[in-house]
């Protein structure tokens, strides 16, 4: 895919959902539009169908100062990067078969049959739970987009219910929230 051309200003063509997650990362009382009421995994699940505009908003928000171009290529990049800085490896592995992102997949799973290992699987749950929140909250969200939705197989059990603006501010402070706005922005479906 090539670049996103965006024809109307950032400031006027703001979705709903990048205002939000905009208006959450100000102070308190300075924020009119929350994600107070809203869990991250349904902010991650509502940004799934964000169009390649606001895909572009949002890699601002980022503050990324590079091109953007929302391809398998970068998203693939920005996955790899999300799995090293925040340590993720024992929670994601390469699969046999695939491209860019389709070659890695959450663990304890057989790609090719398409079943769970319950013992890998009990320990991947331990190693998440074992997980700063932060590490948590971008592992999570990777397990949302490699399902394209809502999870119950590898999340089942394990802290995930977090508030969009508390993950968001927390996120921030931890020094990764922009690394999951790219994450999220460059997603080109699984």
């Amino acid at each position: 895919m090539n670049e996103v051309p965006c024809a109307e200003p950032l400031a006027r063509s703001l979705s709903t959902w990048v205002a939000a997650i905009q208006l959450s990362l100000l102070p308190q009382e300075s924020a009119a539009l929350r994600l107070d009421n809203m869990k991250l995994e349904y902010l991650v699940l509502a940004l799934l169908d964000i169009d390649g505009c606001e895909a572009a908003q949002m890699d601002v928000l980022s503050g990324s100062e590079a091109p953007f171009n929302r391809c398998p290529e970068n998203f693939y990049d920005t996955l790899q990067q999300a799995i090293r800085q925040l340590r993720l490896f024992k929670l994601f592995a390469r699969t046999h078969d695939g491209e860019y992102h389709r070659s890695v997949c959450p663990a304890a799973y057989n790609e090719r049959t398409g079943e769970h290992h319950p013992e890998e699987m009990a320990r991947w749950r331990a190693d998440f739970r074992a997980m700063r929140p932060e590490q948590q909250m971008m592992a999570a969200t990777i397990v949302w987009l490699y399902r394209s939705g809502s999870d119950s197989i590898w999340l089942r059990r394990v802290p995930c219910t977090w508030r969009a603006s508390e993950a968001l501010h927390y996120m921030h402070d931890a020094g990764c929230l922009a690394l999951w706005l790219r994450l999220v922005a460059s997603y080109p479906g699984w």
